[in-house]
């Protein structure tokens, strides 16, 4: 997947002289999958460097760094990436993404 959509995917597909890209649909299923895997990816590795921050402060009470970034350049912005970073192993212990928009 080319990071664009579906139908940006079929125009790349057309102009390389691909087969038919797959349908929206197909697309979106595929799109879950890999969502609901990187998150259990994601989850893990956060909790391994957690474990590992205690282990090497000797503590489940920790000092971490904080860092966001914003979808676009400034603060105006709607949507924020925030990290949790282990002071000690400099791994990421957590993330959220949060929106200033509702539906």
């Amino acid at each position: 997947m080319i990071g664009k959509g579906a139908k940006s995917l079929q125009k790349f597909s057309s102009y390389m002289a691909l087969p038919a890209s797959v349908s929206q649909k197909s697309y979106d299923k595929i799109n879950d999958k890999i969502l609901r895997a990187t998150t259990v990816v994601a989850n893990s590795c956060m909790k391994k460097a957690a474990e590992e921050e205690e282990l090497l402060t000797g503590s489940s009470d920790i000092m971490v760094n904080g860092d966001g970034t914003w979808k676009i350049r400034g603060h105006s912005s709607l949507v924020c990436v925030c990290t949790v970073i282990g002071a000690e192993s400099g791994k990421v212990i957590d993330i959220d993404v949060m929106s200033s928009y509702c539906k």
